[in-house]
């Protein structure tokens, strides 16, 4: 029988091997038997234990609430940096471990009456006060290409890395269409009107709890303004002269990609 995998996390910080980052992209997971997981992490867990149901794989994830001190190795690393050493399966495997254990940790208590909530059918947590499921949360957000011509749109985000841009994205509000998100966002954060959008694909995002659905949309007018603060900066961008873009592992990155390709879909 397979030794199930240990995703094991503190905070958003992710146990990783120390040559993760070193030549070849490793998957960086920590596949350990639980009964060597004590004599070699000594963990106190925050949430127990939570089974991850993927086939392929036995595997569970863990949560610390302070980072122990990593075994011979190993090291601790935010996930969004240990995307880098990630490869694109090995990724969405980690987020969706991470994902499960922030909302165990944040489905304790019943929202509907305050009693404690239990492991429940079809994978959800119960109350057994009253009965109510729940169960993961997701948050659909649309992420776009702005195109142009030979000219792309792309917006700053004051916590981005610095000289990094990316494509604009925002969540989708409640009674929204997908395609009316995308003319919204772009108006509210950049005061650009757009063309009827055109899917993409999609990718799940776990910061925290995301589902990125990709479109390209092509300008029909406006100049490109910081328009609701969201953004500090947000321009026109030549296919030649593109800024620092985000890393091969986000939707954003594999859009820009896809434009600068060539011929668009629609």
């Amino acid at each position: 029988m397979t030794a199930p995998a240990w995703w094991i996390f503190s905070g958003r910080k992710l146990l990783i091997r120390d040559d993760a980052f070193e030549g070849e992209r490793r998957t960086g997971l920590l596949p350990v038997v639980p009964l060597d997981l004590d004599a070699s992490l000594e963990l106190r867990i925050e949430v127990p234990p939570v089974g991850l149901g993927l086939r392929a794989e036995p595997a569970q994830a863990l949560h610390a609430p302070e980072p122990p001190d990593p075994p011979p190795g190993f090291q601790w690393v935010e996930l969004r940096a240990a995307a880098a050493a990630l490869d694109d399966d090995a990724f969405r495997r980690a987020g969706r471990a991470w994902q499960f254990l922030e909302w165990r940790r944040t489905h304790r208590f019943c929202g509907v009456c305050g009693a404690p909530t239990a492991p429940g059918p079809r994978g959800a947590l119960q109350c057994p006060a009253c009965d109510h499921l729940h169960f993961p949360r997701l948050s659909p957000a649309v992420i776009v290409v702005v195109h142009r011509g030979d000219e792309i749109m792309l917006g700053r985000n004051p916590a981005f890395p610095e000289g990094m841009f990316s494509t604009l994205a925002g969540f989708v509000e409640p009674g929204e269409s997908l395609e009316a998100a995308v003319h919204r966002e772009i108006r509210e954060e950049a005061d650009v009107e757009v063309a009827p959008p055109v899917y993409f694909g999609s990718q799940p995002w776990p910061f925290p709890h995301s589902l990125m659905v990709g479109f390209f949309a092509e300008w029909r007018s406006g100049a490109p303004r910081p328009a609701d603060g969201e953004l500090e900066a947000v321009g026109w961008f030549h296919r030649s002269d593109l800024p620092r873009l985000p890393g091969s592992v986000s939707i954003a990155r594999h859009l820009i990609e896809r434009w600068r390709e060539g011929p668009l879909p629609g």
